[in-house]
């Protein structure tokens, strides 16, 4: 009996944990840009500005603004190291996004500008920028000294694109595999030894 209850407990644990992961979602926003077709220095005409935003709702239809509270992180990268820039909600002052979407929920308007110090003497700048909006559009990294430029990449007036997907977290079928091993690894499935029939003894 007591093998029954136990088992019963953990199926119905395992049910309510599916059901919250059924649920939980994280919307992922991929940017794609074009080839840079101005580049110097450590920059190449087949590098390109790519990134991604996690958030943890949609931003909804007809959005414009600072991304909200559900952001959770966002990477960015050039093709030239330091590879990405990024973090999550707390981010420094000199990081600056700001989106716009259409009536499905899709990111049609932004403007994407990260800026970083590098160790050890800070004296050298990482600058990624994506801008697509009435006023500019431009994908654009660069590499910055106190001497100048390091190197330089861009491409106007041809913005990329965004793909939305939603992921969920985790996923199901890992917590139904995760759930039979647990159970097969604490012997809770080896069956109860036949109960000797009345009469039988003797």
């Amino acid at each position: 009996m007591n093998n029954v209850r136990s088992l019963v407990r953990l199926a119905l644990g395992f049910i309510a944990l599916g059901s919250i992961s059924g649920r939980a979602q994280t919307y992922i926003y991929t940017y794609t840009g074009n080839d840079f077709t101005s580049a110097s220095g450590t920059y190449s005409t087949s590098d390109k500005v790519t990134g991604f935003m996690s958030f943890s709702a949609p931003l909804g239809a007809n959005y414009e603004g600072t991304p909200p509270a559900t952001l959770l992180s966002f990477h960015f990268s050039d093709g030239v190291g330091p590879q990405n820039l990024g973090g999550g909600p707390g981010v420094p002052a000199l990081d600056s996004i700001n989106l716009g979407t259409d009536s499905s929920g899709a990111i049609v308007s932004w403007n994407i500008e990260l800026l970083v110090f590098l160790p050890p003497s800070s004296a050298e700048t990482k600058q990624i920028q994506t801008e697509n909006d009435s006023g500019n559009v431009v994908d654009m990294g660069n590499l910055d000294e106190e001497s100048g430029f390091v190197g330089l990449g861009s491409v106007s007036a041809n913005p990329g694109v965004w793909v939305e997907t939603a992921t969920p977290e985790p996923s199901t079928g890992l917590l139904f595999v995760s759930f039979a091993a647990l159970l097969f690894a604490s012997g809770r499935f080896k069956p109860l030894p036949p109960r000797p029939h009345p009469g039988s003894e003797g």
